[in-house]
């Protein structure tokens, strides 16, 4: 687990099995790739079999998920989900050469040589995880590009066609943190500029906090009004992540 702290600061985090630090992106720099690629990629670098359909995991029984992850990763065959793992990967090791081997991804430099293998790849997920808030709301929502293909195909089956596509584009370039950003600018009367040095850890924890600050500010003056039977509402600064 890393630490909380941290995370808060958005500093580079130490990857200790392969003997390296991990850069921790900033919003800016994860504009350059897009948000929807950038998670997607993220999803796909946090492979396991378990989120495979059942059909295709029985297939899979004595594969590990590193060895599945990097047969996808070698084969020839080209995918959106592992051209964005790549681009992810040069913004976590800017620093490094990226090269994907048989069995391993190789990080070079003029001082340092290391891998993302077998042995390392579950603590790599982990890094992964915690430093970009990878389950929970928004894990569905960026699936490879096969699947998101087959939701389309499923909806313009169905009535309301042209209704139906103008929703799911709408879906599709809307930006979480883009909105995130807007908000935050406005409401905590802060510079964009210094909102996209955020990490997404940062940007998440000061989006909800000033969420709960808003909520608690808006029970207070209810209450001082003289309104009844209102739902409590958490003080604000209480802790966030229990």
């Amino acid at each position: 687990m890393l630490n909380k702290l941290l995370l808060q600061t958005g500093e580079d985090v130490p990857f200790l099995t392969a003997g390296v630090t991990i850069h921790t992106p900033k919003l800016k720099e994860i504009g350059l790739i897009g948000e929807r690629d950038f998670l997607i990629g993220c999803h796909f670098l946090n492979f396991s079999k378990d989120k495979l359909s059942d059909e295709d995991k029985s297939n899979l029984e004595n594969k590990s998920d590193f060895e599945i992850f990097m047969s996808v990763m070698n084969s020839r065959e080209k995918a959106i989900h592992k051209t964005n793992g790549i681009m992810v990967l040069a913004l976590l090791f800017p620093q490094y050469e990226i090269k994907i081997t048989k069995d391993k991804i190789l990080l070079q430099s003029e001082k340092n040589s290391s891998s993302i293998n077998e042995q390392n790849f579950d603590d790599f997920k982990e890094i992964l995880n915690q430093l970009f808030c990878l389950t929970g709301e928004a894990e569905d929502a960026y699936n490879p590009a096969d699947a998101l293909a087959a939701r389309i195909a499923e909806k313009i089956k169905k009535g309301k066609q042209k209704r139906n596509k103008q929703e799911i584009e709408d879906n599709e370039n809307f930006s979480v943190y883009e909105n995130y950003l807007s908000i935050l600018a406005v409401g905590l009367a802060k510079s964009k500029n210094e909102l996209a040095n955020y990490s997404i850890y940062q940007i998440r924890e000061e989006f909800q906090r000033f969420i709960a600050k808003e909520n608690y500010d808006i029970y207070i003056k209810a209450k001082l009004a003289g309104a009844q039977d209102l739902e409590e509402v958490s003080n604000w600064m209480d802790k966030l992540h229990p």
